[in-house]
Order: structure tokens, then sequence, then C-alpha cells
């Protein structure tokens, strides 16, 4: 994933946290957590890529370029942990918590200038998709 598409992800993932999510979080809590499973998902996503990019520059011997992108995204899998936990909990999501996950995300959430997403129920079923990925990922193999 070029930089450019990781900023991308990071526009969607500041506009769910800072504008979808405040207004799902009295009205629709379940909502409010498939919000949350994507967030969390995004982030994994950009944490991994960017670990594959480490990767391929430490084979080229550019490991001072390597370090640095390490340091730059060091912070997205524990907020990508954190995301999908709070996202996999039955328990009702508080404004802390979601204070919580900005605070973790490190590089600092700029409330965009227009939307991206017109319609944010359209990741409804977000959280169980997680669940069950999750899930499938643990059951042992058997031969």
């Amino acid at each position: 994933m070029p930089t450019k598409e990781r900023n991308q992800q990071m526009r969607v993932i500041a506009e769910i946290l800072l504008i979808h999510l405040p207004e799902t979080l009295s009205k629709d809590q379940a909502l409010a957590h498939d919000l949350l499973a994507v967030i969390g998902t995004a982030l994994n996503t950009i944490y991994e890529d960017a670990e594959h990019s480490t990767e391929a520059w430490d084979k080229r011997a550019y490991h001072s370029r390597a370090d640095a992108m390490r340091k730059e995204w060091v912070w997205a899998l524990a907020a990508s942990n954190y995301a999908l936990g709070l996202a996999l909990r039955p328990d009702p999501l508080t404004p802390a918590m979601l204070e919580k996950v900005q605070q973790l995300i490190h590089p600092g959430l700029q409330r965009p200038a227009r939307r991206q997403i017109a319609d944010p129920a359209r990741f409804r079923g977000a959280a169980q998709a997680v669940q069950k990925q999750q899930t499938q990922k643990r059951k042992p193999i058997r031969g």
C-alpha cells in the first residue's frame, strides 16, 4: 500500500472516530461497535503494510529508512488491538473509550474538511465479521 493509500485510510479512520462514532454512540451501540471494528481492521492493515515495507527495505540494506518507518507506525498495532477489543466486547461504549482510541493514534487526528462516508450504516455487521474471522483463525488443524 503506497503512502497515499495509507493516508487515505487515516482520513477514513479520522472521519469515523471524530464524526460518525460520537453521533452514533448514544443512538445505536451495535453500529458503534461495528465502526470500531472498521477502525481496528484499518489500523491493523496499515501496520501490516508498514511492516511488509520495512522488511523489503531491510533486504535492500535501507536500514535507516526501515527503522524510521517502524518508528512512525509502531503505535498502529496497539491502537488496532484496543479498537478491536472494544468492538468485540458486549459492554456499551463510552466517550472515554473513544477518547482513549484517539490518544493511542500517534500522529494526531484532524477532523476532515469534507465527509467521505455518506452512510456509516453500510458498515453494519463489521464486528461480527471480525469476530467470525478471529474464531476461524483459532481453530486447530487436525490431521
